[in-house]
């Protein structure tokens, strides 16, 4: 399937897991599909199809907000959890490397975004989207695109500097602990 790996890399930053990324492009392939015949020939069909992601995504998103909480659901979840999953994915261990790949200060960083700053950020950083491309899809004008990515890239070199900082701080406690430990204060 064209486009595939690009769309899944995408939702899975957007979504809480594989299997939901999984699900994400799947649900995209079939509602392209389905409306196929709107595609309009010499367009950008990468752009058409991640259009389309980004709205399953949201429609996701949207979904899991109205839901009623899975504990009151069902008392047993921790059973279920416990079976193993049957998503292929999830046993494959070239995914399960590049999810340990991802620095884990930027996820937390990109989180913090609301979706209209995180999705053209993504589109740009990591699907490598020109501006009007990201224009495209997410149906705005070219300077609200740099705009929004302007603020994205601040706020999130603002998360990890908070992060780093803490961290830093974290780090000098723990050495002057040890300290009055290592002297027998």
């Amino acid at each position: 399937m064209p486009f595939a790996g690009p769309l899944f890399g995408l939702a899975r930053w957007r979504l809480s897991s594989i299997q939901d990324a999984e699900d994400a492009v799947q649900e995209t392939f079939l509602r392209a599909y389905r409306s196929f015949d709107t595609f309009q020939p010499g367009s950008n069909m990468r752009a058409w199809l991640f259009k389309i992601l980004l709205n399953v995504i949201n429609d996701m998103l949207a979904k899991t907000q109205r839901e009623v909480p899975r504990a009151i659901l069902d008392e047993n979840m921790e059973e279920l959890e416990m079976q193993p999953s049957s998503s292929a994915s999830l046993r494959d261990p070239q995914v399960l490397l590049e999810e340990k790949e991802f620095d884990q200060d930027l996820t937390n960083a990109l989180a913090c975004l609301p979706a209209t700053l995180l999705q053209p950020l993504l589109l740009r950083e990591i699907e490598d989207f020109t501006y009007q491309e990201i224009a495209t899809v997410l149906d705005i004008a070219q300077g609200t695109v740099m705009s929004r990515l302007f603020r994205a890239r601040q706020l999130v070199r603002k998360q990890l500097r908070k992060r780093k900082n803490g961290a830093e701080k974290v780090n000098e406690k723990d050495a002057r602990e040890r300290e009055v430990i290592d002297n027998g204060l």
